[in-house]
């Protein structure tokens, strides 16, 4: 009898690839994870997802999740709900201007939420907070922005998850590498230039620009994590002498 050793923090790739009966399972769990069996997010949204994602997004008990996907055969019944997230409000949310997005008629369409809410923040006002309003806890997004310097508080209103963001101003923060004219018009040419050049004005690009098509000398082999962290996804295509790496929100 196979039995798996799945924990919070495995991709909901690795483990369809071991337990493929997963992209019917954990549809049976919640609505949102129907989107593992779409063609096209199918292929991209597991890389995102961890399991501990999968139980917040489900509203579940983690390591009730973990343990009907670790025991083979089908459960006897759904995980326990797990208590919803309700932050205290912290001082960098009283007061601050606030500009919303709902993501529910986004999600009801078919759509993808992240470049939505990567445009929002990018025209986002210094100081200034977004409000997401979505069914369900979007960990996998939150998880990303944290990264990026982005801080989170998460409230319930009835059925609807309210999301705060708000990012320090950027006089704290590094200040990016400006790429200048080496890119226009969403192409960034790196060719000629040296490492580590290349990687960090790739990521400062990103940070303003998406889609990003990169002019490579060579594979960024260091640059593939830190899209795949962000949640992006690419395209290498071969030409004279040089890449073309695409870059786009999934």
């Amino acid at each position: 009898m196979t039995t798996f050793d799945f924990s919070s923090d495995t991709r909901v790739a690795d483990a369809l690839r071991r337990r493929p009966e997963l992209r019917r399972l954990l549809p049976a769990f919640h609505p949102a994870f129907e989107r593992l069996n779409h063609p096209v997010l199918g292929r991209v949204l597991p890389r995102l997802v961890t399991l501990g994602d999968a139980a917040r997004i489900a509203g579940v008990d983690p390591d009730a999740l973990i343990e009907i996907c670790n025991l083979p055969g089908p459960p006897t019944g759904p995980p326990p709900p797990a208590a919803r997230r309700m932050d205290p409000e912290p001082a960098w949310l009283k007061g601050a201007p606030l500009q919303e997005l709902d993501l529910r008629p986004i999600l009801a369409a078919g759509e993808e939420p992240f470049p939505h809410v990567f445009s929002a923040l990018r025209a986002l006002p210094v100081g200034a907070v977004l409000r997401l309003r979505v069914a369900f806890e979007p960990a996998p997004l939150l998880r990303l922005l944290g990264k990026r310097g982005w801080r989170d508080h998460v409230t319930w209103a009835g059925e609807d998850c309210l999301v705060s963001l708000w990012r320090p101003p950027e006089a704290s923060l590094p200040q990016p590498l400006d790429p200048g004219e080496r890119l226009v018009d969403g192409v960034l040419d790196l060719r000629g230039l040296e490492p580590p050049m290349p990687l960090r004005l790739s990521l400062s690009a990103l940070e303003t620009t998406l889609p990003l098509t990169l002019l490579h000398d060579r594979e960024p082999a260091l640059l593939y994590p830190r899209l795949e962290e962000r949640g992006l996804t690419w395209t290498v295509e071969r030409e004279d002498g040089h890449l073309r790496i695409r870059i786009h929100a999934p």
